[in-house]
């Protein structure tokens, strides 16, 4: 009696976790504890934890033996797989197990249709002071429902925590938690949000960084697809229990992909105008230096020209001297300078007649007159005999004047002058 009457307690606390209560699940209970009458017995009901192994499972002395006890309905991540790296919070889901079900802890213990799984690990539903262990997981966020056919008979009450820490966000569901997948797609979203709209200047880092950040949405998007999350960290999210939330943030990140797609395109629409405009720019650049350039070889070039038209000048200039000094030379040599007046008649006649009484005179005389007469006419007949009266400078005979009359020739012999 003891034993069914266990049974129908062990019932009765299930169905709090249920949404509803009908009379005729009460008479099954009622049939199910007379029943236990008959082929039940309170050994296996009850046990002692001995350790935890992961978040959904744990040893357990039952029936004087240590059995393995797999959690019914509630799966929690990976930390022993040895095929599989350690899941997003499995140590926080072992951790929190441990901490619930300390070693020595009385349990009791519940089951389905089947109490085997293809490990040979009992399935049970596991209750502590009155509380079904596998639904504190579920609503702690640490594990997701599964559905182990043919047991069923737990799921809803762990379907409904679940979908509790669904709506609360908590564990595997929750945004501050670093390695989960709301968490990753709150990052992703993140990163698009800062995505300039607009740059001061060269876009193409603000570019690059886009391109990035588009790159790790994909990423993202890749690691949750139907193909590759049962690999991944998060693999625990794959079950069917949860597609429902799954879907969602797959639709989300997909927003957050065509954000991100909308502002690299944004920037690239900017970095193309920016690119042109540079293009542009620098094509002015240098058009205005090959303008400058043909504008200093022009002045240059009429540097050159002004300099050579100054030095053509002044060439023209000491030619034009020169010339006109050849000019000057030669008109001295064509116009020489004009001879002295000669003395007049009337001199010449006093002089003669001077000469002439002097000669009487002196023939007069006596002894004398022979000396004197005798220099008379030698002075005279120098003067006479040459009919020569020099003038002008003295000429030397090097020179080759214009003049070609007679030449007094002047003592030495190496000079002369123009005879009038």
């Amino acid at each position: 009696m003891g034993t069914c009457s266990e049974s129908s307690r062990t019932a009765i606390r299930a169905s709090r976790w249920r949404a509803l209560r009908a009379a005729v699940v009460i008479g099954v209970l009622a049939v199910g504890a007379a029943a236990c009458e008959v082929i039940g017995g309170a050994d296996d009901r009850t046990g002692q934890v001995v350790r935890i192994v992961d978040g959904d499972t744990l040893i357990a002395l039952v029936d004087g033996e240590e059995t393995t006890i797999r959690l019914l309905n509630i799966d929690t991540p990976e930390t022993k797989d040895p095929d599989m790296p350690v899941q997003c919070l499995g140590p926080e889901a072992t951790a929190f197990l441990e901490e619930r079900l300390p070693a020595g802890t009385e349990i009791e213990l519940d089951y389905d249709e089947e109490r085997l799984d293809p490990y040979d690990r009992t399935l049970a539903a596991v209750y502590e002071s009155d509380s079904l262990i596998n639904v504190e997981i579920a609503a702690a966020g640490l594990g997701v429902p599964v559905y182990f056919a043919p047991n069923d008979r737990f799921l809803p009450e762990v379907e409904e925590a679940s979908r509790t820490a669904q709506e609360e966000e908590r564990g595997l569901f929750s945004e501050e938690i670093e390695c989960t997948i709301p968490s990753l797609l709150q990052a992703q979203s993140a990163a698009v949000e800062v995505i300039p709209a607009t740059v001061t200047g060269d876009p193409a880092d603000a570019l690059a960084g886009a391109t990035s950040v588009l790159g790790e949405v994909d990423v993202f998007i890749a690691a949750i697809s139907v193909d590759a999350l049962p690999t991944s960290s998060n693999a625990v999210l794959a079950s069917p229990r949860v597609e429902s939330f799954v879907k969602g943030v797959r639709e989300e990140a997909s927003d957050v992909r065509r954000r991100a797609v909308s502002a690299e395109d944004t920037l690239a629409e900017l970095n193309r105008e920016y690119d042109e405009e540079q293009e542009r720019l620098e094509q002015e650049r240098l058009e205005r230096e090959e303008e400058e350039r043909k504008q200093r070889e022009e002045e240059e070039r009429r540097q050159q020209e002004e300099e050579r038209r100054q030095q053509e000048e002044e060439e023209r200039q000491e030619r034009q001297r020169e010339q006109e000094v050849r000019e000057q030379e030669e008109e001295e040599r064509s116009n020489p300078p004009k001879a002295p007046e000669k003395e007049p008649s009337g001199s010449s006649s006093s002089m003669k007649k001077s000469s002439g009484s002097s000669s009487s005179g002196s023939s007069s005389s006596g002894g004398s007159s022979s000396n004197s007469g005798s220099g008379d006419s030698s002075e005279s007949g120098g003067s006479s005999g040459s009919g020569c009266v020099p003038y002008g400078p003295e000429i030397p005979y090097s020179d080759d004047g214009g003049y070609t009359g007679k030449r007094h020739g002047m003592p030495g012999g190496k000079t002369f002058r123009k005879c009038s």
